[in-house]
């Protein structure tokens, strides 16, 4: 299935045509049923507000903020230059790239065991562990270590996961875990001698000329940030939502989550990898990196596919909607992020919301399917898979 190309001249053409006769809305408008279902959305409470950038490798082709940034303590309007809490798309925009580009260019192997970097983990079942099997969630790890684990540093954090007994057998059972992207962090951090953040700056953020994405906030921008939940009786607004994250030992920068950023820079990531590691003519990204992040690299016996970063077809592809292509990928954040992109038809969508604020997690499955599905008629396609 390829999507249908959009005219985006007539389109154009056209709602200044229906403005000059005092319409408000262009009939041929492709995302007009979009708009109005974040909107509707809103209203009905399935979300605060949202910010949706929806585009092509060659850019942004449609972009609405609908409803509120905050409900409590008051409410505020959701504008387009609103910053996320990004939660576990940090997996996709920062720790897997990071990884595996590193692989590409024989900084290290996918093969190696985690022991080779993370020395706590050494003559344990977890240290005996591929980074491959991290980066697809099949390594057998339960999806949350205790917090207990985080009251230390990090030295003392790798000896806690090393010493806890994995669920399944590594490469059986795909389970979606953050204890394999933390683990991972700690591999990039020993093996460069740096922090995260300042590899994801130098190597990331940096290339693609970001402006507010990044591991937390800066003081100065806290008013555009979307706040999460209330925590403590004060509401989280510029700090990481995700508990682990905030701890001792990460300290708001972690393997899993941390980063935050705007629906337009979220988008660039999303363009560069649909144009296979260019931005703007630059690379990012080599083009291997890509390829191995978006098709399938998950044991077959775990009956999903993932790649060494996004998901493809696994209980968490809702944001696929019935439009967008098998081969499609994106992923999720807790916090009501997401993002999904299709080669097929050259189309992605960045939909973003704190759908966790004031209340707390929702299920998102049927808001994100919607949404996706909307948003590729937009782009064009037409035909259900």
């Amino acid at each position: 299935m390829r999507c249908a190309e959009v005219s985006l001249p007539l389109i154009f053409e056209a709602m200044l045509t229906e403005k000059l006769r005092g319409r408000a809305r262009p009939a041929r408008e492709p995302f007009r049923n979009f708009d109005e279902f974040l909107r509707r959305s809103a209203r009905t409470g399935v979300v605060p507000g949202a910010v949706a950038y929806v585009g092509r490798a060659g850019g942004v082709v449609h972009r609405v903020a609908a409803g509120s940034r905050a409900i409590l303590p008051r409410r505020e309007r959701m504008t387009l230059d609103t910053i996320f809490d990004l939660a576990s798309l940090a997996k996709v925009m920062v720790t897997a790239p990071l990884v595996v580009e590193a692989g590409v260019r024989g900084e290290l192997s996918l093969l190696d065991p985690v022991e080779r970097w993370i020395a706590e983990t050494r003559d344990s079942e977890v240290g005996r562990l591929p980074l491959h099997l991290l980066l697809t969630h099949t390594a057998g790890f339960v999806p949350d270590n205790p917090m207990a684990d985080y009251r230390g540093g990090k030295r003392s954090l790798f000896a806690a996961i090393a010493r806890e007994p994995l669920e399944t057998a590594p490469g059986t059972k795909f389970t979606y875990s953050d204890v394999g992207y933390v683990l991972l962090q700690g591999v990039l951090e020993r093996r460069f001698g740096k922090r995260l953040d300042v590899l994801a700056a130098e190597r990331i953020f940096e290339p693609l000329g970001y402006r507010d994405t990044r591991f937390g906030t800066k003081p100065r921008d806290r008013a555009r940030v979307a706040p999460t939940e209330r925590v403590r009786r004060r509401w989280i607004r510029g700090r990481v939502h995700d508990p682990r994250t905030r701890s001792k030992a990460l300290n708001g920068i972690a393997g899993h989550a941390g980063i935050f950023g705007t629906g337009e820079e979220v988008a660039r990531f999303a363009s560069m990898i649909l144009a296979s590691g260019l931005d703007r003519g630059r690379r990012v990204l080599a083009e291997a990196t890509v390829r191995a992040m978006t098709t399938n690299q998950a044991p077959g016996a775990t009956a999903v596919r993932r790649g060494f970063g996004f998901d493809i077809e696994s209980p968490y592809s809702a944001p696929r909607g019935s439009l967008f292509s098998r081969d499609s990928f994106g992923h999720t954040g807790w916090t009501g992020v997401s993002m999904w992109i299709d080669p097929a038809c050259d189309g992605y969508l960045v939909l973003l919301t704190n759908s966790i604020h004031p209340n707390g997690h929702k299920d998102l499955k049927p808001f994100r399917a919607e949404a996706a599905t909307l948003a590729a008629r937009g782009l064009g396609a037409n035909q259900p898979r």
